[in-house]
């Protein structure tokens, strides 16, 4: 696309749909009620359920395994017996192991541009793979015929939703007044489109600058009462990505800590009292702190959800 093209389609967009300029142009999404049709150069080529339609459909307890560099330490063959829910490229990690995670979320543009195996892998393993609408178009762009899989779910921000106009801060704000589904801090208002916690992935979820608090939200939406999340080091041990490979410039989460990161787990805690949800980090070495998410060994959360799945 030429530099007056993208003028125009900027233009064209609006300061409302500006969370749409990342998609190819080629790229539209026709929204229905449980499912979205995908529109690619002018025809529709495939209809992709909204990640609502899997609410409260899983129970029990779930291990959440992020890319910390702690992961390469881990081993996930003691998950086997267990459901699953691989951030980004942990399916590297799980591909390793010889197991397949239950579930997948890529919601990092750049995974999408940089990482293309872990997408295409994140499908073809058959896990429910929730993707963003940017990660739909890419995939539209490189390999559309992995659409067809029947196992890709749309995900989506409370804030950024394709072909609805962003919702206003003062909007955001007045809905979330008495919304028991909706967390949110109110010394952080300014940042009430992208920190907070939702439990309903129909009015979207938080995206707090890291994929771990997609998670956070998403498996308790779910259905799952026990989370239990797996190298989610947030910076802490000062290293990149346990697959590291030059590819994918590591996050700073030392900028995006405060107070994207800390605030959104902070509602998570809130969240976790007032619906009644666990969520544990597995990561001793994380710059989350145990006061906001606890921290306890991989020992005990075998034992914690084994119990639970025995019940």
């Amino acid at each position: 696309m030429n530099k007056l093209t993208s003028i125009f389609r900027r233009l064209r967009l609006g300061a409302k749909f500006k969370h749409q300029y990342s998609c190819h142009p080629d790229f539209d999404i026709k929204r229905n009620t449980d499912r979205c049709t995908i529109i690619w150069k002018g025809k529709a080529i495939v209809d992709i359920p909204f990640a609502h339609t899997l609410s409260r459909q899983y129970t029990g307890a779930c291990f959440t395994v992020a890319t910390g560099p702690s992961l390469a330490e881990t081993d996930l063959n003691k998950l086997a017996a267990f459901e699953t829910i691989s951030l980004n490229c942990a399916i590297k990690k799980f591909k390793d192991a010889d197991l397949i995670p239950t579930h997948c979320i890529i919601v990092d543009r750049r995974v999408f541009e940089n990482q293309w195996a872990c997408v295409r892998d994140s499908i073809l393993s058959g896990a429910n793979c929730f993707f963003s609408y940017v990660g739909l178009s890419r995939i539209c762009e490189r390999e559309p015929e992995l659409l067809q899989h029947g196992n890709i779910f749309l995900i989506e921000s409370i804030s950024r939703k394709f072909g609805v106009p962003r919702i206003s801060k003062t909007d955001l704000l007045k809905d979330a007044t008495n919304d028991t589904e909706i967390f949110l801090d109110a010394k952080f208002s300014e940042l009430c489109r992208a920190v907070g916690f939702s439990a309903n992935l129909k009015k979207g979820l938080f995206s707090g600058k890291t994929v771990a608090t997609w998670a956070t939200q998403l498996a308790p939406a779910l259905g799952y009462q026990k989370n239990f999340i797996i190298g989610m080091d947030l910076g802490g041990t000062g290293k990149k990505h346990f697959y590291a490979d030059g590819n994918h410039a590591p996050p700073d989460f030392m900028r995006d800590y405060e107070p994207y990161i800390r605030v959104c787990f902070e509602q998570a805690k809130r969240a976790s009292t007032a619906i009644g949800f666990e969520v544990y980090n597995l990561s001793k070495d994380s710059t989350l702190p145990h006061e906001i998410i606890p921290k306890i060994s991989m020992q005990q959360a075998l034992e914690l959800a084994t119990v639970h799945h025995q019940k």
